[in-house]
């Protein structure tokens, strides 16, 4: 089930950028782009990050993101 969201795909990467220079590796919170990454997904898009976690997709712990995964969310979106 797909969750209504008035954010477009290009929206949401741009959410990412705007919050990974608020809390990322380069701050004093340290997040990894994939956290930043993954927790603007769920705050955005929950039933994408509930089907990417646990996956090879899943960017939690990852300094970058798969070409792949951001192909797959395209995809789904």
């Amino acid at each position: 089930m797909q969750t209504k969201t008035n954010k477009s795909y290009d929206q949401f990467l741009e959410m990412v950028e705007i919050y990974n220079r608020k809390v990322g590796i380069n701050t004093n919170t340290g997040w990894k782009y994939g956290s930043v990454f993954f927790n603007v997904l769920s705050s955005v898009r929950p039933d994408l990050s509930d089907m990417i976690r646990n996956t090879l997709h899943d960017p939690t712990h990852q300094e970058t993101i798969s070409q792949k995964t951001y192909d797959y969310l395209a995809s789904k979106w």
